[in-house]
């Protein structure tokens, strides 16, 4: 007789007495199709509760070394780019809120399209290849992007060094903020008003880069999922664990780069010197050149026939009706919708009440990225069958007292301190990492023989979206609030109330996230349970495949949006809707 699920208002449970009976009733899947699959050196033969033969890959071999460095590349990138956002586009170019957040955004909604990257992999091999060559042609366009962004000199800095250099600390948010009523007109002859203005080349270079480093994370992502599906269950994620920790802990790099040469004063610093943008944009090509050395000399991968294209849609639409998948892809993007919902203030808060130094923002990024890392490490070593349910609530619950705690503090003045602001918050980031990681267990337990790319992505991008939407959403609602740089600046009670109503609004958003959790598995045999008992819903599928599309529309269209002056001040775009003046009061926005 086979065993029965239970239901209870349509939230699929699950019942660990069955979990044995029901696995051994089925063969494991994807084994026929690798009947005569090539042993190679660097495998290890225990496939004990495999989803494929060949063995768990040794870490050591030359294939595991050529593949730990597209992700080494892939984090120094990774980290790179949003590390830009504090230094050089909220100081030395003066950015207000909503716009920093719209660069992060666009640095990283490249994210979002990795689905189409991965179908790409999987449908259309290149010379026989389906990974090697998307790797090569991805660092080859992130290449040709930082080369635009390091030959092409940088804008001249919103506040200059020499005048910085000379204004007191409680000054110069002031002047950020638009009061020039402590400076002479000399000074404000100095001010380069159009430092904005002239970004958006770099930014959309930056963007293209990030489309270039994605497809290259894409393909080795599909890779990933091969060898971790040849681990045995009860270890199944250590790989997984081990290359997204490198990933994490080469993204110190930049931090490191960027804390200690873009601390000069027209970056918000101390320093008297600091190293041109230019100049760590040309640093920048050095990972992606070693990565592709990686791909040339050391990652392997055999020649496979191109797939029928009839086919692999087919049985990619089969696996979209089934009920884990779409089932995953709710709570992912439901449950991260809510998480990532925030304030716009906290890009503000840092230079104009915390008045955090790049440097000390450097120091900390370094240290977050050490816990993130230390943390997915961790869950390899320790965590591979942890309840995934309880390890989320646990870290989300956490991360909002903390967090709320410092932010609170600093905005009624109770402790207004960078090292406390920064310090603090450093344990923010292992929530991040616990949902991060347990995503890319899911995508393994759910992909098939041939289609792994597409599945992987689908599963992560899910999240990757929720960030933009969420951002769009929240930069929205922040708009009716007076919370802008200009506001801060006047440090009234009337604004440290609507600083609190936004983060009072994002905390209680982020601790609705933990009502999704009954939609996750808690533990990868749930998740093949749940594959195998689920059911398919035709309907289901057709919901997740418009709402991914509109949401990506939308989500790209309004960030895009918040760049250009004709549209920046629309509340959709996360502007305050009023209307904007030039300085011949010509209206242009609004």
């Amino acid at each position: 007789m086979q065993p029965s699920a239970k239901s209870n208002d349509g939230i699929w449970l699950y019942d660990d007495t069955l979990y044995a009976e029901t696995l051994t009733a089925y063969p494991s899947r994807g084994h026929d199709s690798y009947e005569f699959y090539p042993h190679k050196i660097s495998e290890t033969d225990d496939p004990n509760g495999a989803l494929r033969p060949g063995g768990a890959l040794d870490l050591t071999s030359a294939e595991a070394i050529g593949l730990l460095g597209q992700y080494v590349a892939v984090g120094v990138i990774y980290g790179f780019l949003p590390a830009l956002a504090y230094p050089v586009y909220t100081q030395y170019l003066n950015f207000s809120g909503y716009q920093v957040a719209s660069y992060t955004t666009l640095v990283s909604i490249s994210w979002s399209l990795k689905i189409f990257f991965g179908v790409l992999t999987d449908c259309f091999p290149l010379f026989g290849l389906k990974r090697k060559p998307y790797m090569i042609i991805g660092w080859l366009l992130c290449i040709a992007a930082l080369c635009g962004l390091a030959f092409r000199p940088f804008p001249d800095p919103y506040l200059p060094r020499a005048l910085a250099a000379n204004l007191t600390d409680d000054v110069i948010p002031r002047v950020r903020g638009g009061d020039f009523s402590d400076l002479s007109e000399a000074q404000v002859a100095m001010l380069h008003m159009s430092a904005k203005s002239e970004a958006l080349y770099y930014i959309l270079l930056s963007s293209i880069a990030s489309f270039g480093y994605v497809l290259a994370d894409v393909a080795a992502d599909a890779m990933v999922v091969q060898y971790a599906q040849r681990e045995p269950i009860a270890t199944r994620g250590k790989l997984q664990s081990a290359i997204y920790g490198t990933r994490y802990a080469a993204s110190l790099l930049p931090s490191l780069i960027t804390g200690f040469c873009l601390n000069g004063h027209e970056f918000g610093g101390s320093f008297d010197w600091a190293l041109s943008i230019n100049v760590l944009y040309g640093i920048m090509l050095l990972p992606c050149a070693f990565a592709i050395l990686c791909v040339i000399f050391l990652v392997q991968e055999d020649r496979e026939f191109r797939p029928m294209l009839r086919y692999y849609v087919s049985t990619l639409w089969r696996l979209l009706t089934l009920r884990v998948t779409w089932q995953i892809c709710a709570f992912r993007f439901l449950s991260n919708f809510c998480y990532n919902f925030y304030a716009t203030a906290a890009a503000i808060i840092p230079m104009q009440w915390a008045h955090v130094e790049p440097l000390v923002s450097a120091g900390f990024d370094v240290l977050n990225t050490l816990l993130m890392s230390a943390c997915i490490f961790a869950v390899g070593r320790w965590g591979v069958n942890m309840n995934w349910r309880r390890a989320i609530a646990i870290a989300t619950i956490a991360e909002v007292v903390i967090d709320g705690s410092v932010m609170l503090c600093t905005t009624w003045d109770v402790v207004r301190n960078q090292f406390f602001f920064m310090g603090v918050t450093t344990p923010d980031t292992i929530p991040g990492a616990v949902r991060f990681v347990i995503s890319a267990f899911c995508a393994v337990e759910i992909a098939d023989v041939g289609n792994e790319g597409a599945v992987h992505s689908l599963i992560t991008s899910i999240v990757n979206l929720s960030d933009p939407v969420a951002t769009m959403v929240y930069k929205y609602v922040d708009s009716f609030f007076d919370t802008e740089a200009d506001d801060l600046a006047t440090d009234t009670n009337h604004v440290r109330w609507q600083v609190t109503y936004t983060f009072l609004i994002a905390y209680g958003m982020q601790l609705a996230s933990l009502a999704f959790l009954p939609l996750l598995p808690h533990q990868k045999a749930a998740v093949q349970w749940l594959k195998k008992r689920g059911g398919t819903h035709a309907s289901a599928a057709v919901i997740i495949v418009v709402c991914y599309v509109a949401a990506l529309v939308f989500s790209v269209t309004t960030n895009i949006m918040s760049l250009y002056s004709a549209t920046s001040c629309l509340r959709i775009a996360g502007g305050d809707g009023k209307p904007v003046r030039d300085a011949m009061n010509r209206t242009i926005c609004g």
